[in-house]
């Protein structure tokens, strides 16, 4: 199995699809080729000469060539394209969003579990080194309890015609939303996964605020957890020159991480102890400061998916990025968009058949 290599199609190569159609043609993912792309738009032919070229799914499917497949075609098609993978034996990648839905997400999933088949999808923020260590100070417990984290991710400025390009984004019957599920699902991603979920989201989210679009494209979320902390998450495709800026506030010092660095006061005495025993007014406990900076680090991460994917594969992995994780992200996602909607807290887990009750509302308006 050493040398074996890994035979992938692509599904969907208008987009983000030719970007790994590109990545494996370039060998920079070793023990991978690329036997086929299928795109319902004969112009991209044209664009992978060298490759077998299908315009018709089944007969994309049944090419025994291939091995594995990635799914990067628009969201609402995302749960039917993998199953139709998964059920011919083909290991599958879904690039994010999983699903448009949580409820879409589980149907999937359960299809995943029946199948012989590897399962993954495309949330390549985890593999980013700033935030593998990140993962790593936060399990081994060196923040302490934590009491705060404030998220600002505001540097995904979009114009009208990012949005006018294609006919399926920012609309409801296309994308399912907007900055949330495109954009932002990335940080909330990597924020569950650091964090967990949180008990309730309370959101203000604004629709075409700052663009001739239906969907949000401005958020603010607040969330709570059971053990008393909370949250704020903040982002927008309308503000420039926005900004990347995560802080962590804990018993044992304060976290944040901007600009590809980690930034860690860390105190001599936890929070909490210092404000039970000191006989001080004004002080603050003596602290360090212990700095990380990833300078060289590849910001885009999506080749290291698929890298691990073969390598998984291949037998010489574990999956960094199971399908199954894809929900979480998904879940979190639904909940502060029917928030947003409705101007409720929402528990989570969020009732699914409320939320795509509320979904086919919006998308019964969409033009």
């Amino acid at each position: 199995m050493i040398n074996k290599i890994v035979k992938y199609g692509i599904v969907g190569i208008g987009g983000m699809g030719s970007n790994h159609a590109k990545t494996i043609l370039s060998n920079t993912v070793t023990n991978a080729s690329l036997e086929g792309v299928c795109d319902l738009n004969m112009k991209y032919k044209e664009n992978f000469p060298q490759v077998l070229f299908y315009n018709n799914i089944h007969e994309f499917f049944n090419n025994k060539n291939i091995e594995a497949v990635i799914i990067a075609t628009p969201h609402d098609s995302h749960v039917p394209l993998a199953i139709q993978s998964l059920k011919n034996g083909k290991h599958t990648i879904v690039e994010k969003p999983l699903a448009v839905t949580a409820n879409n997400c589980k149907k999937l999933i359960e299809v995943a579990n029946n199948c012989n088949a590897s399962f993954g999808v495309m949330l390549n923020q985890r593999t980013i080194p700033i935030y593998k260590k990140l993962k790593k100070i936060i399990d081994d417990n060196q923040l302490g309890k934590i009491h705060r984290i404030h998220w600002t991710i505001t540097d995904w400025l979009r114009t009208n015609y990012y949005y006018k390009i294609s006919d399926w984004r920012a609309k409801w019957s296309g994308e399912g939303g907007g900055v949330l599920i495109n954009q932002s699902i990335h940080q909330l991603d990597l924020w569950q996964w650091l964090f967990g979920l949180p008990e309730s989201v309370y959101t203000r989210l604004k629709l075409g605020r700052f663009h001739e679009i239906e969907v949000e494209d401005d958020v603010t979320s607040f969330l709570k957890y059971k053990n008393g902390a909370h949250g704020i998450f903040v982002t927008t495709t309308g503000e420039s020159p926005g900004i990347n800026r995560l802080e962590i506030a804990g018993e044992n010092g304060l976290i944040v991480v901007e600009n590809n660095k980690i930034i860690f006061n860390i105190n001599e005495t936890p929070s909490s102890d210092y404000i039970k025993n000191s006989k001080t007014l004004f002080e603050f406990p003596a602290n360090s400061v212990e700095k990380y900076e990833y300078v060289d680090e590849i910001l885009g991460g999506h080749e290291n998916i698929i890298q691990n994917f073969t390598n998984h594969i291949l037998g010489k992995e574990k999956l960094f990025v199971d399908g199954r994780e894809g929900i979480h992200s998904v879940e979190l996602i639904n909940a502060m968009i029917y928030s947003g909607l409705n101007n409720v807290e929402v528990e989570l887990p969020i009732n699914g058949k409320k939320y795509e009750n509320k979904i086919n509302e919006m998308i019964s308006n969409s033009l």
